[in-house]
């Protein structure tokens, strides 16, 4: 028996990866340790809720992953969702336009400040760290100066429905399919296209890929605009659910994302990483947040335990790396 168990994992791991699969061990200890403290941490509502919770930072961070392994990171995505999601809430308030229309501007728009980010990296040449740091700053001030630092609310409707509020089948919020879609087609494009294949190969080793014919900065601006419609899309699913908009929204959320994404197995320096282990890792932070809630434990300590379990679980993904090497 101990050796058909040992068989199974062996192919468990083949199947996952070794760093997926580290997640995923991470991730199921963190489940049992607080299935033991709190009997309705496993309880279907709180799991449905758990997951939905974890939608919009799991559809930033998986997009945030294909940037990252690309060898480029995003910091302006948390600026990106606050745009689109006071633009669709000016023109469907203010405006009185439609909001389908809206909300189709509104991504738009965040998809033009993405192509900004695109076209300063390509231009400049400079560390997107520090770029996107700058733009950060300059998108989160149009969203206030827009909004006049004032929310939005708006009506209930069938567009809120699809987005955000319902539940497909009477069970599953909505929110879950968007980041399940979402997932399967980052997982396609990362790991199973010849976009995926020059994704890797401009993060691993820039310089081969562009003796190899690769367009390296071409890849990473197409990057950025995977993450702008990420934070886009989030941004539509937001304010379907909570009915408001607020210029400070996404504060902190790129920092998030990046955690999510390291977390995942996710190399900081490029060319390692995956959409599944992405979603493991966004899984684990809303396990250990839901988890903590459910114990009552204090929020101005919630943040220190959520950094010393992003610590754990990256320890215990590096190990078995290791170990596997």
């Amino acid at each position: 028996m101990e050796a058909n168990l040992k068989q199974k994992t062996t192919v468990l791991q083949r199947i996952l990866g070794m760093r997926d699969f580290g997640v995923l061990v991470a991730a199921l200890l963190i489940a049992a340790f607080f299935s033991i403290a709190t009997p309705v941490f496993l309880t279907g509502y709180n799991l449905f809720n758990l997951l939905r919770q974890t939608a919009q930072l799991g559809i930033i961070a998986m997009a945030m992953t294909v940037l990252i392994v690309s060898g480029e990171f995003d910091l302006s995505v948390g600026a990106i969702y606050a745009v689109t999601g006071v633009v669709t809430g000016l023109l469907a308030t203010k405006a009185g336009l439609n909001i389908w229309a809206s909300a189709l501007v509104g991504v738009v728009a965040g998809l033009g400040l993405g192509f900004l980010n695109g076209l300063l990296i390509a231009t400049t040449r400079i560390n997107s760290f520090i770029a996107t740091l700058s733009t950060m700053m300059v998108f989160r001030g149009i969203a206030l100066v827009l909004s006049q630092a004032q929310p939005f609310s708006l009506q209930l409707s069938f567009f809120m429905d699809l987005f955000g509020r319902a539940e497909l089948f009477g069970v599953v919020p909505v929110p879950i399919v968007w980041l399940l879609g979402w997932g399967v087609a980052l997982y396609l494009v990362l790991h199973r296209t010849a976009f995926g294949v020059k994704v890797f190969a401009s993060g691993d080793n820039r310089e081969a890929a562009d003796l190899a014919g690769i367009k390296t900065m071409r890849v990473k601006q197409v990057g950025f605009l995977i993450t702008a419609l990420a934070a886009g899309l989030s941004a539509i699913i937001s304010l379907s659910f909570l009915k408001t908009v607020t210029p400070t929204q996404g504060t902190g959320l790129e920092l998030e994302a990046i955690a999510a994404s390291v977390i995942g197995g996710t190399a900081m320096s490029g060319g390692v990483g995956s959409i599944l282990g992405t979603f493991l890792g966004t899984l684990i932070m809303a396990e250990v947040r839901t988890g903590l809630v459910l114990l009552g434990t204090d929020a101005y300590v919630q943040d220190a335990f959520v950094g010393l379990v992003i610590a754990l679980a990256v320890i215990i993904n590096v190990r078995l790396s290791t170990k596997k090497k």
